[in-house]
């Protein structure tokens, strides 16, 4: 992730009945949430061209429509314009014309995807009331980088339409499945434990504290083995800790043994931490340095001594 933005940025996806959902979204926003909100609905041209207006009802924060290289600043709220899709790229938002008569069916996911690679950890994705399932891949790009996730649940402001925020959390991806006026108090929690994030659980200052958190990794590998039957001990160790201190950024909790309390008595957060830890999986089928090692390591000695008559199987 560039160093541009240090705040995070949240992408809020909506369709059917999301100007409701909105509306109740904002009510429960600090007016210093210390976060960027960047909004993605499936409405019609028409209420598309007026969303701004909208949304400038609902929240002191500034409202701008989404222009092409406009850098994204905190506390700022962003909408999309009608018939085009939105992006990100190094902190500015991109701009993309649709094809002629034809609108694309899945902007949520989209601009969820480009978010997750751009701001990684401080990637936050919210899916609102919807009448589809626009928004589920983008939620496991967000939770493949390490970001937040939330999907709306019932509530004095809907969501009318539940299939796009039940897809959502039925994929279990989902870190907070609340109502969304609870939403705002999340999105400010997290602002202020993003600067944190790399103190919490891997930075040692000497050999004491540095056996204190292999002992943790340790308690934490037997914890999923005896409840879950998974061995995490072969897992990149960077990797595996970095996943524990996203579980406890998002339940708020600061230091590394009361984490592992909170797994010694709570299977709910065990299972939590097991799915953040599974979504990895799939970053192999991605992942350079593996491929680079397969040309250079595994296939030269595939074919040592043999000849254009020779078989290989695999």
């Amino acid at each position: 992730m560039s160093g541009v933005l240090r705040f995070p940025v949240a992408g809020v996806g909506a369709s059917a009945g999301g100007i409701e959902a909105l509306d109740g979204l904002f009510r429960g926003l600090p007016a210093d949430p210390g976060v960027a909100l960047i909004i993605v609905t499936h409405l019609g041209p028409e209420r598309e061209s007026l969303l701004h207006e909208v949304m400038a009802r609902y929240t002191e924060l500034p409202v701008h429509v989404a222009a092409d290289g406009m850098q994204v600043e905190v506390n700022n709220v962003y909408v999309l314009p009608s018939d085009v899709i939105l992006g990100i790229e190094n902190g500015h938002l991109r701009l993309h014309a649709q094809r002629t008569g034809r609108r694309e069916r899945r902007p949520i996911d989209i601009f969820f995807s480009e978010l997750a690679n751009d701001r990684g950890e401080l990637a936050v994705g919210i899916v609102l009331s919807g009448g589809d399932s626009d928004g589920t891949l983008g939620i496991k790009a967000v939770k493949e980088h390490g970001g937040l996730t939330m999907a709306q649940i019932a509530d004095g402001f809907g969501p009318q339409h539940p299939s796009m925020p039940d897809s959502a959390i039925g994929s279990g991806l989902v870190d907070f499945a609340i109502p969304v006026e609870q939403m705002g108090a999340k999105l400010a929690e997290f602002a202020r434990s993003a600067y944190v994030l790399d103190d919490i659980a891997l930075t040692a200052s000497n050999a004491v504290e540095e056996q204190q958190i292999g002992d943790a990794r340790k308690e934490i590998y037997g914890i999923l083995r005896s409840q879950l039957g998974h061995d995490f001990s072969g897992y990149k160790t960077k990797t595996f800790m970095r996943r524990v201190q996203r579980r406890m950024q998002v339940i708020q909790i600061e230091a590394l043994d009361a984490y592992v309390e909170r797994l010694q008595r709570d299977a709910q957060e065990v299972g939590a931490l097991f799915r953040d830890l599974l979504i990895n999986v799939t970053d192999f089928f991605r992942d350079a340095e593996a491929f680079e090692n397969l040309a250079n390591l595994v296939i030269p000695k595939l074919f040592e001594e043999r000849g254009a008559d020779d078989v290989v199987r695999v």
